[in-house]
Formats: structure tokens, C-alpha cells, sequence
């Protein structure tokens, strides 16, 4: 049984990747662009770009499972010629805004919800791994905190409960290995609720390195995250920073009860990549 894993340039799909050879999984590594991702250890990766539905048919040869990243436009075309090339199942790598208040208004939402509807509607097995704010997403800090600037953020107390990657990956791979897993919604958080000013409080003790948050006004946040995201997704992002701002709320078990052991922490997250912040 051979496993496509798409995205392997991405930290998530990396680390699927890599977890699925640890376990002695037959594993063909996919990529937009393989030259860029080469430098992976074992196979090279085959080109499949979710935006090209040309590359689709070469990938998925040969293929039983797939780890997948949501692209909506090319959903039911990638699920047809998957069915086509006897794949069995699909792990999908979704998002936990799906379940949040107003996930109709969001584009994050919808995006994810088209791929799952796409799967739901065919005749593959499939899993839906939603994660919420992935810690990496601390990373978006890091040239700031080099630099030695403050972080200027217009809601540092909003909360989150970041998990890390590896657990998503982790998850991931179980419900690829794992056919008991087929047909479930899996919600992935990390262990714990956290401000953003504690998650850089966190970063400053593992990188030794200080970092100030000031707060700014929404207009300058917007500003700063319209320079690399589109405008649509900057509004959802400060608007739930807005409503968890102070709000602390309950992880899920889902980690824990897939993987038998509790989600890494943010701290032992941070201490993993302090060197990326000095």
C-alpha cells in the first residue's frame, strides 16, 4: 500500500512525512514544486499541484491513501481521479474554523468545508483532521523578535490553544495506518488556553532573548497582515482575535484520545524553536 502525501514543503505535510517512513509506510512524497522540496530525505518528490488538475493523474497512480491539504476549486476533480486510481481513503488536513460561531461569513470556513463536502459526497473513505491555531503560527513573530522590535499586536490578550505540528502530523498519520479512524472529525487543539502575550512570554524564556508586546490599533494589525494575506482572511483573523480576546476557552481531548498521551505543550513548542527566534 503506497501513501501520497501532499504538501511535503509544508511543516504539517513534512512532518507526516516523515512519520509515516518512521513507521515503515510505503510513502510517495507530492509537491507543487519538487525542486524546491528535493532536499527531503528518501524518494524525490512527484509533481501534484492542487491548482493544476493536470498533475493529478500521475501523482495518484498506484495509490490507496492520501494525506490531503484543502483546495476547494479543484476539490471534486482531484476526488474523481482519485477514485479512479483505486484510492480507498483520504485524510484531510482541515480547520477547526468549520465549528466556530459564524463559520458561514468565513472564507477559512468555507474553503475547508467545500473539500470535506467533496469527500463526503463520493465513495472514498475519508477522516477530517481539523486542527485549530497551529503554534507555528508563533513563527510570523520571529523577524520582529530578531530584530529586537516589539511585537505590535491590536488584541495580545486574545486567546488561543496552539497546537503543535508534530501532534497534527501524529493524528494525521494514525488515521492514514489506522482504518478504524475512517468516517470521523477529529478536533485538534494543544493542551492548554493561552494569551498571545504568554505564548510570547514563552518564546522570550526559551529563546533568553527579550520581547516586548505593545498594543496597536486594529488599522495597523490590518495593515500589517493585508502586506502577505489577502484582505478577506485578515478581517477573519482579527475578528477572532476580537471575540476571544480575554476568553480563555476549554482544549479538546481529541490528541489525546487518538494518541493515548496529552498534546506537546507551547512551551516545549517554543524550547523546539528557540533558534528561529534569536
Amino acid at each position: 500500500m503506497t501513501i501520497l502525501v501532499t504538501g511535503v514543503r509544508g511543516r504539517v505535510g513534512a512532518a507526516v512525512l516523515r512519520q509515516l517512513r518512521d513507521a515503515g509506510a510505503e510513502v510517495r512524497p507530492a509537491s507543487a514544486r519538487p525542486d524546491a522540496a528535493a532536499e527531503l530525505p528518501g524518494e524525490p518528490p512527484v509533481h501534484l499541484d492542487l491548482a493544476a488538475p493536470g498533475t493529478f493523474a500521475p501523482a495518484l497512480k498506484g495509490i490507496r491513501k492520501v494525506f490531503l491539504y484543502a483546495r476547494p476549486d479543484t476539490a471534486e476533480r482531484f476526488v474523481r481521479e482519485a477514485e479512479d486510481a483505486g484510492v480507498t481513503d483520504v485524510v484531510l488536513f482541515s480547520s477547526l474554523a468549520i465549528d466556530a460561531d459564524g463559520a458561514e461569513h468565513s472564507p477559512i470556513a468555507r474553503q475547508h468545508r467545500a473539500v470535506e463536502d467533496a469527500l463526503r459526497s463520493s465513495g472514498l473513505g475519508w477522516t477530517f483532521v481539523r486542527a485549530g491555531a497551529l503554534a507555528t503560527n508563533a513563527l510570523q513573530w520571529a523577524p520582529s523578535i530578531r530584530a529586537g522590535q516589539s511585537l505590535r499586536l491590536a488584541y495580545p490578550d486574545t486567546y488561543s490553544e496552539p497546537v503543535h505540528e508534530a501532534d497534527v502530523a501524529a493524528v494525521s498519520t494514525r488515521a492514514l495506518l489506522d482504518e478504524d479512524r475512517r468516517g470521523e472529525v477529529l478536533r485538534l487543539t494543544g493542551p492548554e488556553s493561552l494569551s498571545a502575550r504568554r505564548q510570547a512570554e514563552l518564546i522570550a524564556t526559551a529563546a533568553g532573548v527579550p520581547v516586548v508586546v505593545e498594543r496597536v490599533d486594529r488599522a495597523e494589525q490590518r495593515a500589517q497582515l493585508t502586506a502577505v494575506l489577502p484582505e478577506a482572511i485578515a478581517d477573519v483573523l482579527l475578528d477572532y482575535q476580537r471575540e476571544r480576546d480575554g476568553r480563555p476557552q476549554a482544549p479538546l481531548p481529541d490528541v489525546e484520545r487518538v494518541l493515548g498521551h496529552g498534546a506537546v505543550s507551547f512551551a516545549a513548542w517554543a524550547r523546539e524553536h528557540a533558534a528561529a527566534f534569536r
